[in-house]
């Protein structure tokens, strides 16, 4: 404390400016945050604008005297800008019933307790409701009712809402934890500047600004309470400044640790064994937040040996990447029809939207709203294949694959320029084998398309601005880049990132230098004029039906929420920060689709390297910043949309992330030829993890085949034997089942006869037959099944399952030789 005193905060003193600013910007914060409450009271009727943030209704409605909205059984009012002072609440509704019904009994919430129930009349009537205000965290006010439904309406109603009012009972808000933290803010900004030393205008800039949110919650309390995150109180203000306090502690010790052991390489040895062993004992389950400290500790200790540069040795990357292209391919085709054990639904659709654009000249869709919520290049490149091999498995599958396959020689096309040649492979290869792009590229979607498309503009681009390179190849690769960076546009919904990120690579390569400017601006002009021509029909798609084109975006979007309990955004970008920065480490995505669930998403070997690489990358930001600023940059679609982790939607973090691991293998193996043991031993152990995650922990856990389409694969599988039989066998599903996608799409190239038939409880005629249940079907059904077949009819005892020994998924029944013959059938 005495040393932060005496180094930081008593040469201030003399300084009589730059010491009252922040006290008079906390003063002044202070008394805006003590003003009385400027929310009169306001009357808002259903259909007005400014609508206050109602979750849970159903569209707007007109009867003849009234509009007003249904809400669901489960319904919310949120209030914002009484910063807890108590809010009075006045309703308007009504809740009619079918005559003989009992009135419909309304219970009321809060965010801590109950406010009580009250029996809603049938038609319109006030109801005031007191709601205590939270001071830090959210204010609402839920409503629960019994569901009702009145038919022909089919929709789950609870009470009708003309409208509300709302207004305060207290003059001022309540001293708080938030009055106390957003007061501080000010000081804590310009306490950090001081530490951190910033030029002393930054400092006092950064200060003047920390006073907004006091301005806004004075100014515009409603909207500033909504865009501000909830306070963690006390973490703060108490940790930043601890932290801030402790700060020249830890600079001056970590310091003179690493000037300790300079001369000590066992030292920082010991640190890689400490933090690869963390990460082991990580993904082996002990808890993270007691090992992963001792990772960073490990990687601060092993940061010494870390190379400055790459050494000038021969590296054969053309045998490498021909290695690591074969890797990659056979990783991802090997029993592609078995892994993923089933279809999911998805694939189902994007195989028979593929069959539609193969068999109808006149289906040319550019983005499919209501079948796939996607744009339309993957179906493009997937219709001759499935046509022409037939709907199967694997073929839906198989342009992914491909796409899968060949990303990591995009990657090392990008960055190879940029991070050398040897650390560029050593990414490929990386992301070749990593059990997060072979779950990603292994079943029919688009996301893997999108960065293979991306990485290879982008190092076209990179190419192509070169000011010193001349001639007619420059233009058509500049050109090409524009082409596929247009095309990355229609894949997928992370594909809108596909020119900014294209921006993002033009201003690194041409920097603040004019003169480059001036050289290539003929070329951006070109690819301009190429991208522009490339998405014009997706744009004119949009300008056409702008709610289709964004429904997806919008019902995942933070700024959607529908939660009865949260919706401030910065909640929950904040959460998903924090979840999206521990996905590398200690726990990743849930969903078993997209990887092994809640498993780390890479692999501790190349945990530990994509430390060491982000510390090389910040190292050298001026040429190599493109790399950080694209991992960044793709980490945008999963902060600002719901399910974080998502894999899906941060798949573009992947790709850098595995070059910037790559790069720090390739500096920790430079200079000493004995350390070029590291290469080989940190490849094979990441391809063994990877190999040991995909096709060993998820082919077997139930959590990952349990979110296919296992049933409806079954049930295709016994129509498709039947219909090959020499006497074709009539196959009967219940309709759920028969309409299925999957069942659709994998039957799709038989005969309408051959086809699933839809079960409607009764045979004619005494032909041979099989009738297939899902498992789960009830004793009623059966029995009404077994009496239609009549007393030749018998239910088979061994019907197929997927994945083969585990639980049974259908029961069949079966009438005839025939039909037991189809049973037989592989």
């Amino acid at each position: 404390m005495r040393v932060v005193i005496r180094n930081h905060f008593l040469p201030t003193l003399y300084r009589w400016p730059a010491v009252w600013l922040p006290i008079a910007l906390t003063g002044i914060a202070v008394l805006l945050l003590l003003l009385p409450i400027s929310r009169p009271a306001h009357y808002w009727r259903v259909g007005e604008e400014y609508e206050p943030i109602l979750i849970g209704f159903h569209e707007n409605e007109q009867n003849e005297t009234d509009l007003f909205r249904w809400s669901q059984p489960q319904a919310a009012l949120f209030l914002y800008g009484y910063r807890g002072a108590p809010a009075l609440v006045e309703l308007r509704l009504a809740a009619p019933r079918a005559p003989g019904m009992a009135p419909a009994q309304a219970t009321f919430a809060y965010q801590d307790g109950d406010v009580g129930t009250v029996t809603v009349a049938g038609y319109w009537r006030r109801y005031r409701l007191l709601v205590p205000a939270a001071a830090t965290g959210e204010t609402v006010l839920r409503w629960s009712t019994e569901p009702y439904i009145a038919l022909p309406d089919v929709r789950e109603l609870g009470v009708a809402l003309s409208g509300v009012r709302q207004w305060s009972l207290a003059d001022r808000p309540p001293l708080s934890a938030q009055t106390i933290a957003w007061s501080a803010l000010p000081l804590l900004v310009w306490m950090a500047g001081v530490v951190w030393q910033w030029p002393g205008f930054w400092r006092d800039a950064g200060a003047l600004l920390a006073l907004a949110p006091a301005l806004g919650l004075a100014l515009a309390p409603a909207t500033a309470e909504y865009w501000l995150p909830t306070v963690p109180w006390p973490w703060w203000p108490l940790l930043p400044i601890f932290v801030l306090l402790g700060w020249p502690y830890l600079r001056t010790g970590s310091r003179s640790l690493l000037n300790r052991t300079a001369s000590r390489p066992v030292v920082h040895w010991t640190g890689v064994v400490i933090a690869l062993g963390g990460l082991l004992l990580i993904r082996a389950g002990v808890l993270p937040w007691l090992i992963f400290p001792s990772v960073l500790i490990g990687v601060g200790l092993a940061w010494p040996l870390v190379a400055n540069r790459e050494d000038s040795s021969v590296w054969p990357s053309g045998r490498w990447l021909v290695a690591i292209t074969g890797v990659a391919l056979l990783t991802r085709l090997v029993a592609l029809d078995q892994m993923p054990v089933a279809l999911w639904r998805d694939e189902s659709r994007h195989g028979l939207l593929a069959l539609r654009i193969w068999s109808e000249p006149d289906f040319r869709p550019i983005y499919v709203p209501f079948v796939a919520d996607l744009p339309a290049l993957l179906f493009y490149l997937m219709a001759p294949v499935v046509g022409i091999l037939g709907p199967h498995t694997w073929s839906v599958r198989l342009v992914s694959a491909v796409a899968g396959a060949l990303t990591p020689l995009a990657l090392y096309w990008f960055v190879a320029p940029i991070i050398g040649r040897r650390a560029a492979v050593l990414g490929a290869a990386l992301l070749a084998w990593s059990s997060w792009s072979l779950s990603m590229s292994r079943w029919a979607f688009p996301a893997t398309l999108d960065h293979l498309l991306v990485l290879t503009a982008a190092g076209l681009l990179w190419r192509g601005l070169d000011p010193n390179r001349r001639g007619w190849w420059i233009w058509c690769s500049v050109a090409l880049a524009a082409l596929l960076g247009g095309l990355a546009v229609y894949t997928y919904h992370t594909g809108r990132l596909a020119p900014l990120a294209l921006a993002i690579v033009v201003l690194f390569r041409l920097g603040r230098n004019r003169e480059r400017w001036r050289l290539t601006w003929s070329r951006l002009a070109l690819a301009a004029l190429v991208g522009a021509i490339v998405v014009m029909p997706l744009v004119w798609y949009l300008l056409t039906d702008s709610f289709g084109f964004n429904r997806r975006v919008g019902s995942v979007s933070i700024f959607q929420a529908d939660s009865l309990s949260r919706h401030r955004p910065l909640d929950f970008l904040a959460e998903n920060v924090v979840s999206y920065g521990l996905m590398w480490h200690i726990q990743g995505e849930s969903n078993g689709r997209h990887h092994l669930p809640s498993a780390p998403m890479v692999d501790p070997v190349v945990g530990l390297l994509l430390l060491l690489g982000i510390g090389v990358a910040w190292r050298a930001r001026s040429t190599a910043g493109v790399v950080l600023a694209l991992w960044l940059l793709y980490y945008i679609p999963g902060l600002l949309s719901f399910n974080a982790p998502h894999a899906m939607r941060s798949l573009g973090t992947l790709a850098p992330a595995c070059a910037l691991a790559g790069w720090g293998l390739s500096r920790l193996a430079t200079s000493v030829s004995w350390r070029r043991w590291l290469i080989p031993a940190a490849l094979v152990a990441s391809l063994a993890l990877n190999l040991w995650v995909y096709f060993g922990l998820m082919w077997h856990d139930p959590r990952v085949y349990g979110e296919f389409d296992r049933t409806e694969m079954v049930m295709a599988q016994i129509v498709r034997n039947a219909a090959t039989q020499p006497h074709p066998v009539p196959v009967y599903l219940p309709r759920e089942w028969a309409l299925s996608d999957t069942v659709r799409f994998l039957t799709a190239d038989l005969a309408p006869a051959q086809q699933a038939r839809i079960w409607r409880g009764s045979l004619v005629g005494d032909e041979d037959v099989l009738v297939v249940l899902p498992v789960s079907a009830d004793a009623t059904t059966v029995a009404g099944v077994l009496n239609a077949l009549g007393s030749a009819g018998r239910e088979v005892e061994s019907p197929p399952t997927i994945p083969t020994g585990g639980e049974a998924l259908v029961r069949v029944f079966a009438r005839g030789t025939a039909a037991l013959a189809v049973l037989s059938t592989p």
